[in-house]
């Protein structure tokens, strides 16, 4: 039996949280928040609609084969999308083709991340951004599966939630970059199903390996921060994969892999690589942060923070390994806790 429990909001985000097995946590999922998957699902004129149209036509066998790609690599993930979209009353494709969208072609930009080490330990912020559309909808749920190390993930509803920002009792955060892929892998999984695949590893080891055998058939930065004391970067794109450790920021386009080679590269002149140089520009103008609040402050500062329909920055995050503290700001006040008490779903404020 799975038991729900929703908590006091935190920054103007509900937080929900399930435990129990795994088929029924994922049922519970969709079906306790089945009018929130609706809402986004029937937004007028809105981004899954257009993905959907998308997929039942131009990108149609992309679709088919990156589902059965996906399958076939990473069957544990898929099934949990197939119980999500049965107690939403959702149809299964329409739920692919909303989680495949950046596994399709070229898709969006958005998310800022920051990462460094420490003598104890890592801290690492990230701005979730994206569609102004969205900034009412998300959420945060706490996945505490049986065999699992629970997570915490900052939620789109409709998603398998693994695409954001999140965070484990493995003692691991990550934060998901877009990355423009043009010629998308079609054997590879989606970018989404890797991501969750990761953060349900028991150690870093595990999850940065995760990450970087499994290729992707669209693109996705992800950094990692692991308590034991790591930062990773592992660009993972198209199938190509490359990583750094130690102190980097990062936004919407690769610095790792080779962005001018076939599959990957986009025009010069795009309008959303221009955006993501830019604000990688505004990061490494304000210099590197030495503390959770210089993070905190500096994703928050103008020309980085998204404030237009098109990227609109939902949820900034922080966590301090070491402090065993996380900051957060969704759309009400900053909000500071336990970082463990966070991951494993309990409310603890400091």
């Amino acid at each position: 039996m799975t038991q729900i429990t929703h908590l006091e909001p935190i920054s103007g985000l509900a937080w929900s949280v399930f435990r129990g097995e795994r088929m029924e946590v994922m049922h519970a999922l969709g079906r306790e928040h089945a009018d929130a998957i609706h809402a986004f699902r029937s937004l007028p004129g809105g981004s899954w609609e257009a993905q959907v149209r998308r997929a039942d036509t131009v990108a149609a066998e992309r679709l088919d084969a990156v589902i059965a790609s996906t399958r076939a690599l990473l069957p544990v993930e898929s099934q949990e999308l197939a119980w999500i979209a049965e107690d939403a009353g959702i149809a299964e494709r329409d739920m692919w083709a909303r989680n495949l969208r950046g596994d399709l072609g070229r898709d969006g930009t958005g998310c800022s991340d920051i990462a460094f080490t420490t003598g104890a330990g890592v801290v690492m912020g990230h701005n979730e951004d994206g569609d102004g559309e969205l900034r009412e909808h998300i959420r945060v749920v706490t996945l505490d599966i049986d065999g699992d190390p629970a997570v915490t993930a900052v939620w789109y509803p409709g998603m398998l939630p693994s695409n954001a920002f999140v965070t484990t009792t493995a003692g691991l955060a990550f934060g998901m970059d877009h990355v423009p892929v043009v010629a998308p892998q079609t054997d590879g999984a989606g970018r989404h199903f890797v991501a969750r695949h990761a953060q349900r590893q028991p150690t870093g080891e595990a999850a940065r390996a995760a990450l970087s055998h499994v290729p992707c058939a669209g693109g996705f930065a992800f950094d990692v921060a692991d308590a034991a004391g790591r930062a990773d970067l592992i660009e993972n794109a198209a199938g190509h994969v490359a990583s750094e450790t130690g102190r980097y920021c990062h936004t919407n386009h690769l610095r790792l892999l080779d962005g001018t080679i076939e599959g990957l590269a986009v025009s010069d002149d795009d309008e959303w690589l221009g955006e993501s140089r830019t604000r990688l520009g505004v990061l490494r103008r304000l210099g590197t942060p030495t503390s959770a609040v210089g993070v905190f402050d500096a994703l928050r500062t103008p020309g980085v923070l998204g404030r237009s329909e098109d990227l609109w920055t939902y949820v900034t995050t922080v966590v301090d390994t070491a402090a065993d503290e996380i900051l957060l700001q969704g759309s009400g006040s900053p909000w500071r806790g336990r970082w463990s008490a966070f991951a494993r779903g309990e409310r603890v404020q400091l």
